[in-house]
């Protein structure tokens, strides 16, 4: 009877019995997190995330440098193993990263990298040397026959020439890099109409190919029609990305490399080396020394003849309109069994050919210009290339 009394009381006194139910839902037994709780959890997950990932970077960087410094030491053993085998570093440019000995490529002291790892610039003068590698992320470092691998610049600022075309042809001056071996020259569109390098090339074969225009080329091959082949004059003064090329309007600055015809043209024309004969003129890009997208100025009566009217005002006695501040011509002689001419006279190759020894050139000085000149393609002239 006082049960049943207890519980019509509860239910007489509708207060008493919400107040019940509550208790038994907020029983801290049976609570989930709180917004606060997970919003905490939140941000200390953020936080060792965070730490993770600049560890991680911080590491990652570590070995990439500890990657490239290795393939720089072990290239430089190589080479020295070679030294002491001939008596001398092997020339410039490497064939796939194997030296050349006298009369074959070498494999035994091939330069390996690692994945990633590219090597951009190889020079050497027989008794020195000097090998760039760089990394995918932009990393540069060098070693020398007397220094240890050391940071480079980062390839950074200029545009790829191969970038670069007739249509987005800059109208001021502009630095650009060959995407092959990090080399730089001046471009821009002249009067003309045409997209000219202002600068002679100085490209020795090899490099990185990512646009797929590497060619090999033999140095100082002697006199030739059939062997890709380039010279180095003295003050070719070659620039390397970040450094600007030269803006000198004497006619002297920057010589480049001067190459026989053959080397001009592309050097792969036939799978023995270069053709007796080649199509002329050669408007393309595939036969050629140039970067992609650009190629050899036609003669005879072609593009030298448009150039020297547009800025020379098609004068033959005086070379001041190309020597000054536009094109920025060099007068960097020639090479025949020796150099010569060097800051009298300049001589540039064109694409097109007179006879299966003979092509036109460019030829000019203080007192004469001749864009339709003839030589023998075995001879060793600069070379200034024009956007497709």
């Amino acid at each position: 009877m006082k049960k049943q009394l207890s519980l019509s009381n509860k239910l007489k006194n509708p207060i008493s019995l919400k107040f019940s139910r509550t208790s038994r839902r907020t029983d801290p037994n049976k609570l989930g997190f709180t917004i606060v709780e997970l919003l905490v959890v939140i941000v200390v997950i953020g936080i060792l995330a965070a730490i993770t990932i600049v560890s991680f970077t911080g590491i990652s960087q570590k070995a990439t440098v500890a990657s490239i410094q290795s393939d720089l030491s072990n290239a430089k053993k190589q080479l020295q193993l070679y030294y002491t085998e001939y008596g001398y570093y092997p020339a410039a440019p490497l064939s796939n990263n194997c030296p050349a000995a006298p009369s074959i490529v070498d494999n035994r002291y091939c330069l390996k990298t690692s994945p990633g790892n590219t090597f951009t610039s190889y020079t050497s003068d027989g008794t020195t040397f000097s090998l760039e590698a760089t990394n995918t992320n932009g990393m540069v470092y060098n070693v020398t026959d007397n220094t240890g691998p050391t940071a480079g610049a980062i390839i950074t600022g200029s545009p790829y020439i191969q970038t670069i075309t007739a249509a987005n042809c800059p109208s001021t001056r502009t630095q650009v890099q060959d995407a092959r071996d990090g080399h730089t020259y001046w471009v821009q569109k002249l009067a003309d109409g045409k997209c000219w390098m202002l600068t002679n090339l100085g490209y020795a074969g090899g490099g990185t190919n990512t646009y797929s225009d590497t060619k090999t080329l033999t140095n100082a091959p002697g006199s030739t029609y059939t062997a890709a082949g380039y010279y180095t004059p003295t003050g070719s003064n070659i620039t390397t990305e970040p450094n600007a090329p030269s803006t000198s309007t004497d006619g002297t600055g920057q010589y480049g490399y001067l190459y026989n015809w053959c080397a001009a043209t592309g050097g792969d024309l036939a799978s023995s080396g270069c053709s007796s004969t080649i199509t002329t003129p050669l408007p393309v890009t595939t036969a050629s020394i140039c970067p992609s997208g650009w190629r050899l100025p036609t003669s005879n009566g072609g593009e030298f003849t448009a150039l020297n009217t547009a800025i020379n005002s098609g004068l033959t006695s005086t070379d001041a309109g190309l020597i000054g501040a536009s094109w920025l011509a060099q007068r960097g002689g020639y090479w025949d069994f020796g150099f010569y001419d060097q800051g009298s006279y300049g001589y540039y190759w064109s694409s097109t050919q007179y006879s299966a020894t003979v092509a036109y050139y460019l030829r000019f000085g203080s007192t004469y210009v001749n864009p339709v000149n003839l030589s023998s393609k075995n001879g060793g002239f600069a070379v200034r290339c024009v956007a497709v």
